[in-house]
């Protein structure tokens, strides 16, 4: 038997390991990668596969994105990240569809939160620097969703998505609906973990961990 190598780079910062812990389940059902070329995370687990760095989508204006047209719903969400888990998919195109707006944020945070985002995130969408995507084989999607009010709670749906929400629930308007998602292999559950995605203002955004802008 051939045995493959073990990719042994380490995840970009904004993913993280189902082993990882902010995940306070093994039952951690989503993933996907979001590649951040400039920063990277520490490894957790050489079974967990790791997103690559993708670069090359030009620097626009979120009123310039051609948005996504799924239906604001679970059914939709995964529709979505089916989309990026097909071999050959334009994930960069793809995940370019996905960025916020200032007014995005603003629907999902207060004011002050929207800002930190705003700082911690522009620059890296508008040069292209993040782009969801899973390993080679990773074509199956796992998802599960919480409200902002189950976040704030700690409600059992919280649970699916990293604990670092609890840092940041409080800043999270009424109403918002966290998708919480990865990519595995069919038939596995370890892969690479995000969160962040949303439905607002009539389309699909990402704002993966966000209590990372109120360090």
């Amino acid at each position: 038997m051939v045995r493959r190598p073990i990719d042994r780079s380490p995840p970009p910062i904004y993913a993280e390991s189902m082993t990882h812990p902010f995940h306070r389940t093994p039952s951690v059902l989503v993933g996907a990668a979001i590649v951040f070329a400039s920063l990277l995370a520490c490894k957790k687990g050489s079974k967990e596969s790791t997103g690559s760095a993708s670069s090359g989508v030009a620097a626009t204006g979120a009123s310039d994105i051609q948005r996504s047209s799924h239906p604001g719903t679970e059914d939709g969400a995964k529709a979505l990240l089916e989309e990026l888990a097909k071999p050959g998919a334009d994930t960069v195109a793809i995940s370019k569809s996905l960025q916020p707006s200032a007014e995005d944020y603003a629907a999902v945070f207060d004011a002050e939160t929207t800002t930190k985002l705003r700082a911690l995130y522009d620059g890296a969408w508008s040069s292209g620097q993040i782009v969801i995507q899973g390993k080679p084989g990773q074509t199956e999607i796992k998802l599960h969703a919480a409200t902002s009010e189950q976040l704030k709670s700690g409600a059992e749906e919280a649970k699916h998505c990293p604990g670092g929400y609890e840092k940041v629930a409080g800043a999270m308007k009424p109403g918002i609906t966290i998708y919480c998602f990865k990519f595995v292999e069919p038939g596995q559950d370890l892969g690479m973990a995000f969160d962040g995605l949303t439905h607002v203002n009539g389309h699909w955004v990402i704002i993966p961990k966000p209590w990372r802008a109120l360090r």
